[in-house]
């Protein structure tokens, strides 16, 4: 009962809210004349269904409200999904937090609790998401655990992007578009029968420029253009009751890292020779461009590199069978192969200064295969089957720091060391849905899955030549070591992470986690006469456990945190109105056990160090509703909001200053209490051959906090986003010109804020743009 009443509590908000998020949907921009609220089709059960009938939580977006948008990648749906929060981070991996659950880890490596999958495809790392909006139908965010469908590191949610398909007449089409500091963003596909049965699909895009910072100290120096091109060739077959999907895609990313910009001087060793140039280097004014990054490495060490400039690649090969087995029963196989590599150089200190430098050399390889049998049987549809995954990651950190005030250590000076970790991942799964309608308004819901998975570890801080850290550890060796023991000089490349007799381990960390959950979920349903859907259900899902990658001097910051849980309680429904209006609403409550947190141990050489923690108990409950409108001919509006409140019930550990403290109470981090986004267009014809609109799209978050406790730099402060938009179009909508601008109003705004060495920095967003689009289709 303890867990229900946040939800009863929260009604009588819920009642009366002029919106927070269910079903959201932005659709394609409608024809004048419509005066209806279209129907949306999903497949959030892995087979296609009406959005009304599932019963969850899912946004939705149309493929053209994310190209009108400016959504580029995974990351840019935070504009168009509330409850989506996406993190810049310094090491170019997004974070993703829907609903305030979310996994702060940003090495490439690290288990996500919102994975993303491009036609039910997973990406299992984040790192591989940035392209997965190439040329979509829509994409579908569903909230909540999903782990009986889609397995392991759900407890967030999942992210589905639909590709469009291979069409059966010849059709092409381009889009393009050109905005402020001379962005290019195009893309084109064309569509068709190849020969017999076979047809084919090959999309493209490519964005280049667009370089929004510039330097603080060296006037002209500019920073952040895109550098990106993404491909996908689709192929379908379909003989009999044999179809056959084959999608290859890729993409390549030569951009620039965004440069943090640095907000307040926070000393990490007082006394130090660097402290007084770190203290009395300049403050950026606080404006969205303004911001500061190393061009050189220092020392002598890889002087001709750029050190913004990243190479990331990724390929992807899937093929997708299914075999009619009977009128009622179809088999599906979904294998899969994915490849990314990465060599990408970051400065997240926000100075020109070597104080934070880093470059990350990254691989991953994984192999994945679903087999799985569905049926429509009568009174029952359901779903079986089984999984295998094999993730194979290596992530190699380089970093510099020589002008930090942990550089020296007594007399002597250091400043350049790596770090690497290597991680095999196998994961199996066995999984069964099922829902059995008991009359023709009343349904049940239920689904199992079980994981298990095997995960292996080894990693180490290393002396790099040149960068002195041997001298160092073996300095403190000498003086901490109980002089009984012998000796442990330190190589070049060995391992200089000190173990608990202050001995360097020289051969690296080897450990193993293995693990295995059963996910669950039930519910309820009933369909009301007007095709409305009221719905309960209650789930299960687990994310896996981890181990970090990160710079450490300290044996125990490499232990590895166990699998954490959330048991999510919702309610809600969905109701259309008259074709002219969809009003959906649901109260959810989340019993969190175990949360994986970056956080912080303590050393007596070093002080507060890097490692990943866990919060014992936590908890989440909060309300969305969403209203969908057509009130009269060629107006629309959509309002959607979410509303969250984040509690951490029990946890003790170390704060950023190295003291112990109870964050009974805290708030999760990147967890606003409120997100809304409201988007009208009104539709009008200029004669019998061309359309025109006009538009308008707001996107609020409130306050924020980037880490668990409430430290004053690490706040991320409220923003209301406007952009704007008006064109005109064919009649048939074989063309379309329009104007945009985004953040109109030019807000400061920042969605992650960071303590590094010597400073506290964020990452700010991009001020306003403005730009024209044009679209062509055939």
């Amino acid at each position: 009962m303890r867990r229900i009443r946040p939800l009863l509590a929260c009604t009588s908000m819920f009642s009366i809210a002029v919106a927070a998020t269910s079903a959201g949907a932005q659709e394609a921009p409608a024809k004048p004349g419509s005066n209806e609220v279209n129907e949306i089709i999903v497949t959030a059960n892995k087979r296609e269904q009406s959005i009304n009938t599932v019963p969850m939580t899912i946004t939705t977006a149309s493929g053209d409200a994310l190209v009108a948008a400016g959504v580029q990648s995974a990351a840019d749906l935070a504009r168009v999904v509330p409850g989506l929060t996406a993190q810049p981070s310094p090491f170019n991996t997004p974070v993703y937090t829907l609903r305030g659950v979310g996994f702060y880890e940003s090495s490439i490596a690290a288990s996500p609790t919102v994975v993303v999958y491009t036609d039910e495809v997973t990406l299992p790392f984040s790192a591989m998401t940035k392209a997965a909006a190439l040329d979509v139908e829509r994409v579908e965010v569903l909230k909540g655990p999903q782990g009986t469908l889609f397995g392991n590191n759900t407890t967030g949610g999942a992210i589905n992007f639909v590709a469009n398909k291979p069409t059966d007449e010849f059709k092409a089409g381009v889009d393009a578009s050109y905005a402020r500091f001379g962005q290019v963003d195009a893309q084109a596909f064309i569509s068709g029968p190849v020969a017999g049965d076979l047809k084919a699909r090959v999309a493209a895009r490519i964005v280049e420029g667009g370089a929004w910072q510039y330097s603080i100290t060296r006037p002209g120096d500019t920073n952040g253009a895109t550098r990106m091109f993404q491909g996908r060739a689709l192929f379908d077959y379909q003989s009999g009751p044999v179809a056959l999907s084959l999608n290859l895609n890729g993409w390549t990313d030569r951009s620039d890292s965004q440069a943090p910009q640095r907000i307040a001087t926070y000393i990490s060793v007082p006394g130090s020779p660097e402290e007084a140039a770190n203290r009395a280097y300049p403050t950026p004014p606080q404006t969205a461009r303004a911001a500061d990054w190393a061009t050189s490495l220092g020392n002598g060490v890889d002087e001709n590199v750029n050190p913004q400039r990243h190479d990331d690649r990724f390929f992807q090969t899937a093929l997708r069978a299914e075999v009619e087995l009977s009128d009622a029963v179809k088999l599906t196989s979904v294998s899969a192969y994915e490849r990314y590599r990465s060599d990408s150089y970051s400065d997240f200190d926000g100075t020109d200064r070597n104080i934070a430098d880093n470059r990350t050399i990254g691989r991953i390889d994984t192999y994945s295969q679903e087999l799985r049998l569905s049926g429509d049987t009568g009174p029952l549809n359901w779903v079986v089957g089984g999984s295998y995954e094999k993730d194979e990651t290596y992530d190699q950190l380089y970093y510099w720091f020589w002008d930090a005030t942990t550089s020296w250590v007594g007399p002597l000076h250091m400043g350049y060391s790596s770090n690497f970790s290597q991680q095999n991942i196998r994961t199996l799964a066995a999984f069964g849905n099922a829902e059995y309608k008991l009359t023709d308004a009343l349904t049940l819901t239920g689904g199992l899955r079980y994981t298990d998975t095997r995960r292996s570890f080894t990693g180490c801080t290393r002396n790099e030549p040149g960068g002195n850290t041997d001298a160092v550890f073996e300095y403190l060796e000498s003086q901490l070591r109980d002089p009984s023991l012998p000796f442990v000089p330190i190589g070049e490349r060995n391992c200089t992470v000190l173990d608990e007799t202050f001995a360097p381990t020289i051969t690296p960390i080897q450990d193993s986690l293995h693990e295995n959950n059963l996910s669950w979920r039930a519910g309820i349903n009933y369909k009301t006469a007007n095709r409305g859907l009221v719905y309960a259900t209650v789930s299960k899902g687990y994310k896996a456990g981890s181990f970090p990658t990160t710079s450490a001097a300290n044996i125990d910051q490499y232990k590895p945190v166990v699998q954490e849980s959330l048991i999510a309680y919702e309610t809600g429904f969905k109701m259309p109105i008259d074709n002219r209006l969809q009003v959906n609403g649901a109260l959810f409550y989340y019993d969190y056990t175990n949360k994986q947190l970056r956080g912080r141990i303590l050393d007596m050489v070093f002080g507060p160090l890097d490692a990943l923690v866990q919060v014992p108990k936590s908890r989440v409950w909060g309300a969305e509703a969403e209203i969908q409108a057509r009130p009269f001919d060629g107006l629309r509006f959509n309002v959607a909001a979410t509303y969250l409140d984040t509690k951490i019930k029990q946890f003790t550990g170390y704060n950023n200053a190295g003291v112990i403290e109870d964050f009974a109470g805290a708030e999760f981090p990147y967890a606003p209490k409120l997100q809304l986004i409201a988007d009208v267009q009104y539709d009008f014809a200029l004669n019998d051959r061309v359309n025109a609109f006009v538009g308008s799209n707001l996107t609020y978050n409130s306050k924020a906090n980037a880490s668990i406790g409430d430290i004053p730099e690490l706040r991320i402060k409220a923003y209301a986003l406007l952009d704007l938009r008006a064109g005109i179009e064919d009649a048939d909508g074989r063309w379309k010109v329009s104007v945009f601008g985004r953040n109109v109003t030019n807000t400061y705004w920042w969605s992650n804020a960071l303590q590094t060495q010597d400073y506290y920095i964020r990452f700010t967003g991009k001020p306003v743009t403005y730009g024209i689009q044009l679209g062509w289709k055939i």
